[in-house]
């Protein structure tokens, strides 16, 4: 569980968690808004100064007494983990709300609509949040022209981020290459279209409400604590196992010895780039192929294939070939990894009746690359139909997501989502 906590207020600032408390605003979100506020970082100006969490200067309006910023913090983003929103609100001498702005895609502006008017209840600022993507607006036509960029945002390009780190924050959030591909995965996952019946009413009242200094520590404790919960908690790809031959170097262009040693050999089209892909993602991969242990170690040489493989599992030293589960078995041993987290390996090759069947007699997820000519093309039997089929090397990092999302989906779905617990208190 996400361990990180956040202590309410102090005795030396009750007079202003007093005041920030009670003004704070009436929050309408998207029916389908998977993502709500967890906490709120407050400052109290009784002057004009600079914001110590927005990049603004916050200058008191005429008749205007004293401003609060909310610097209000939210897990995640429809595109990345984190969300840190802003609203501020100008109060009289009377504590009557004057004026109030709402942050806007980086920028601010000001929550007052055609008529010029703030909507309040009961004299508590009311701010409307655009889906997924949080940005504030006083009169929902302030949201209207975001309609296009938020139904993509929260759709086809949920996810499309993975950790924002700003200029605060630079130095104290590290995130590994898995994580951020979690992060993607975990936005993607709760992918939706909005509705815009924004009828989800939400109390900023009723989270922590806290000094923004607090916050501040507290934000890039809270983001590495998700990262570490991501990489052991969420469902995932754990290893792809990937073949050679008409896989990642073209069979047809081998050069041998009389030996029947690999002397040389290219690459499949795409090859290269879908190491290099799988590398970029965090994904760990083992070579699990038939052949002579010198003629892997040539074209591994030839080609530079050694920093993208964690393990090497051939034929030669298991002393059997796929698809005898001493193959398999031997890669998961070397990655560290149980029988029972077969159902998060995929086995990737050409050959139906080896690696196919190997991987679906053995528990892995079973994708074939039909490129070549050679080979098979035609199940023997039930055990040689591949969970995927691709054309290409590069089709495969889009299978890859597609079964991570799949893994994921249906956990949150069994479980009740326990990742979105905020554990604050």
């Amino acid at each position: 569980m996400i361990s990180s906590t956040l202590q309410v207020s102090t005795p030396e600032m009750s007079e202003h968690f007093e005041l920030a408390k009670r003004h704070a605003p009436i929050l309408y979100f998207d029916k389908l808004e998977p993502f709500l506020p967890l906490a709120v970082g407050y400052t109290v100006f009784t002057a004009s100064q600079a914001s110590p969490s927005f990049k603004r200067q916050i200058d008191l309006p005429e008749n205007c007494t004293t401003a609060i910023e909310y610097a209000i913090w939210w897990d995640w983003d429809i595109q990345h983990l984190y969300e840190l929103e802003h609203l501020w609100i100008y109060l009289d001498q009377s504590g009557h709300l004057l004026d109030a702005e709402g942050s806007f895609h980086g920028d601010f502006h000001k929550l007052r609509g055609a008529n010029d008017a703030l909507i309040t209840e009961e004299s508590r600022l009311v701010a409307f949040s655009e889906p997924g993507k949080h940005a504030f607006a006083g009169h929902l036509e302030q949201l209207e022209n975001l309609v296009p960029l938020s139904t993509l945002s929260c759709g086809e390009n949920a996810g499309s981020g993975d950790v924002l780190i700003n200029h605060m924050f630079a130095g104290n959030i590290q995130a590994t290459t898995l994580q951020k591909r979690l992060c993607k995965r975990y936005m993607k996952s709760h992918a939706f279209t909005p509705s815009y019946d924004f009828s989800r009413r939400f109390d900023l009242g009723s989270i922590p409400i806290i000094p923004w200094t607090r916050l501040k520590a507290f934000i890039p404790k809270r983001v590495n604590s998700w990262l570490e919960h991501l990489s052991t908690e969420l469902p995932h790809v754990k290893a792809v196992f990937l073949d050679c031959g008409d896989t990642l170097v073209d069979e047809a262009t081998e050069l041998k010895d009389e030996a029947g040693y690999v002397l040389s050999a290219e690459l499949i089209p795409g090859a290269m780039t879908l190491l290099e892909g799988l590398e970029g993602a965090g994904y760990r991969v083992a070579l699990v192929a038939d052949g002579l242990v010198d003629s892997f170690t040539t074209i591994f040489d030839q080609h530079g294939f050694h920093p993208f493989f964690a393990v090497k599992t051939i034929s030669e030293t298991i002393g059997a070939d796929k698809p005898d589960p001493r193959m398999f078995q031997d890669a998961l041993t070397q990655l560290e990894l149980s029988t029972d987290q077969v159902d998060s390996v995929v086995m990737v090759g050409n050959n139906l009746s080896r690696d196919i069947k190997g991987a679906n007699d053995f528990g892995l997820w079973s994708v074939w690359l039909d490129w070549a000519p050679r080979r098979s093309k035609v199940p023997a039997d039930e055990t040689e139909i591949p969970d995927y089929t691709i054309k290409e090397p590069l089709e495969l990092l889009s299978v890859l997501e597609h079964i991570e999302l799949g893994l994921i989906r249906d956990s949150l779905a069994q479980l009740g989502e326990p990742l979105r617990d905020p554990q604050l208190v």
